[in-house]
């Protein structure tokens, strides 16, 4: 089975009206029942109801990556070839999926794959791995400190790994008692760790556990260490190991930031300490201390799931992993500008005198050129507060053509979308994209909610619809009944039973929750009309005819989950009279979005001029 890129705690206190949604959706499905559509082909399930398969998970079938291509003059981040996207100059590809950890040490970048138990290591000035290392243990933090490497793995109750660089292999394993989070760093010859059980510990470079004091590491800066206070919530300095030291931070609930518990990373920058507040799914806020006054100070609200913060050429630099985003930060204003990240956003590290962030999905550390980033359009709505249902609309306020709305795969979540959006921003067009932080919601909730959200921010139609994956259920839903669509692009759509398909005939297949239609539901929903619209699919040699899946299921079983597949873009392809096809070439499922989103902003233009 598929883990989850993540590990996080889900926000407490979230209250959802599901009575009013339940009323919202059974009218809309019972007003499509009352006016079907015409009969239309689907995908034949019981045509290889008895197929056998091997246990291979399909979203993880390898994919080979496609040269770049000029779609309409648009910029063409083709996965293996970053560099065509604005301000990335060096990529280092990694597995694809999964938490990528990674410490700087000089020029040498050591990342740890958490999902792939591999441990690389990078040389920065050349942009490339010069070794790999498996490592036994699912480890989510590296620390560099007294010759080794710092490993902490949530296996066995809690273990930190030493790992000697020279010898490349781990030579220790210390048992801490409980999971390592967040919070390590190496401070004063020894290495200190935070675990789930409230303790912050000292370990020496001999193994040995030298001090054990309560509370909640936050790093190092301004000559201490900080640490959260379980029974106040602020963050208190330590210069002398397990003695509290002078220097309290006030960070308790209330204000615009959030208490001690929230703060993941602490940065040092011109005599002040930088806090960035990650509590999950939030982590929106950034605030700063001065020790010399005593002050401090919230910056507020920037964004979705701030993860990591670094100082760099003059300014801070901060990640958002829901967002895909890069974030510069003025320390002074608090002024931000942020910048799409093709995948999700994870760590920051200087090296080579160079920017690095990792991307945790699809895989890859890259280089960045600040003077040369590509800009996100500002924010005109964002519906954070309608938690855990969520709207982000970027671009010119005084817009005047359609909006263009993005919806995305249930699983992968509307983050993936941060190049696609900023790329039409700068075309000129105002872009939202809709989705959840978290939770399973069928697509008669998800459909309901952006209805509700749109009208709630006052984002009027005509719309451009754009639907990734499962997300094609969603739109199709909200199209029914409507005169305000101007053009739909259905990104790699997936046919409807597809889920149900797998789960019957495939055995383990190891698919994640996507939302899905039921037929009767679907042969409801009315066609597009004249509608313009474009069926962008991923490339059938790169997924499910590929060696690897072949070789997995056995060519006739793959075959029949092609057939699968083909049939349900033949029933897209059929919902309009104005209808483009596209095969995204070399790029593999959930793929095209990372791949190639030169071919769906080339898509959305191309609606947009037939419509």
């Amino acid at each position: 089975m598929i883990e989850l890129l993540e590990q996080a705690d889900p926000a407490d206190g979230a209250v959802i009206d599901k009575s009013r949604l339940r009323a919202r959706i059974d009218e809309r499905i019972q007003s499509t029942r009352t006016t079907p559509g015409p009969a239309r082909r689907r995908p034949l399930v019981g045509a290889i109801a008895s197929v056998a398969v091997a246990v291979v998970a399909v979203v993880l079938v390898v994919v080979q990556p496609s040269a770049p291509v000029d779609a309409l003059a648009v910029t063409t981040p083709a996965f293996g070839a970053l560099g065509g996207l604005p301000g990335i100059d060096s990529v280092v590809r990694l597995e694809m999926g999964g938490v990528k950890t990674m410490a700087a040490d000089g020029d040498t970048i050591w990342v740890m794959e958490a999902l792939q138990q591999r441990l690389d290591r990078v040389d920065a000035r050349r942009g490339a791995i010069d070794a790999t290392y498996s490592i036994d243990g699912y480890v989510e933090g590296v620390v560099v400190g007294g010759g080794h490497l710092w490993l902490l793995s949530y296996d066995n109750g809690g273990e930190v790994l030493r790992f000697d660089p020279s010898a490349g292999r781990v030579d220790m394993r210390i048992s801490v008692g409980g999971e390592p989070w967040h919070g390590a760093a190496w401070f004063g010859d020894a290495l200190w760790i935070s675990t789930s059980n409230g303790e912050t510990m000292q370990i020496a470079s001999s193994g040995e556990i030298v001090t054990r004091i309560s509370g909640e590491l936050k790093g190092v800066g301004l000559g201490h260490l900080w640490l959260n206070d379980p029974g106040t919530g602020f963050i208190s300095s330590m210069s002398v190991p397990g003695i509290k030291g002078e220097l309290e931070i006030p960070t308790i609930s209330g204000g615009d930031t959030a208490d001690g518990w929230g703060v993941r990373s602490v940065e040092e920058f011109g005599g002040r300490l930088f806090l960035v507040d990650g509590m999950y799914p939030f982590g929106t806020n950034l605030s700063s201390f001065d020790p010399a006054t005593g002050e401090f100070r919230s910056f507020g609200t920037y964004t979705f799931g701030l993860l990591d913060v670094v100082s760099f050429e003059g300014s801070l630099w901060m990640t958002s992993h829901t967002d895909h985003l890069l974030l510069k930060v003025d320390p002074i204003s608090g002024e931000a500008t942020r910048y799409p990240m093709p995948g999700k956003a994870g760590g920051l590290v200087v090296a080579d005198g160079a920017l690095w962030v990792s991307l945790y999905h699809p895989g890859a550390l890259v280089r960045v050129d600040p003077a040369l980033l590509l800009e996100s359009g500002p924010i005109v709505a964002d519906g954070w507060n309608r938690y855990p249902h969520r709207l982000l609309c970027t671009g010119p306020e005084d817009h005047t053509g359609p909006t263009v709305i993005l919806e995305p795969y249930d699983w992968i979540d509307y983050g993936s979308w941060s190049v696609v959006q900023a790329q039409l921003n700068a075309a000129g067009y105002l872009v939202c994209v809709n989705g959840y932080v978290e939770g399973e919601w069928t697509p008669q909730e998800r459909a309901t909610e952006l209805e509700a959200a749109l009208e709630a921010n006052g984002i009027k139609g005509p719309y451009v619809l754009v639907g990734n994956g499962d997300g094609v259920h969603t739109l199709r839903l909200f199209t029914e009944g409507r005169n305000d669509i101007a053009g739909v692009v259905l990104v790699d759509p997936m046919p409807v039973g597809f889920p149900s398909f797998l789960d019957a005939n495939l055995g383990e297949s190891g698919h994640p929750e996507w939302a899905e239609l039921s037929v009767a539901d679907s042969d409801a929903l009315g066609d597009l009309g004249d509608v313009p619209l474009t069926v962008i699919e991923q490339d059938p040699q790169a997924v499910f005819l590929s060696e690897r899946a072949i070789d997995g299921f056995g060519e006739e079983t793959a075959r029949a989950v092609d057939s699968f597949w083909q049939e349900g873009l033949d029933v897209y392809a059929s919902l309009s009279t104005d209808v483009t096809s596209v095969v995204a070439e070399g790029t593999g499922m959930h793929m095209v979005i990372w791949d190639r989103p030169d071919l769906v902003v080339g898509a959305v233009l191309d609606v947009l001029a037939r419509g």
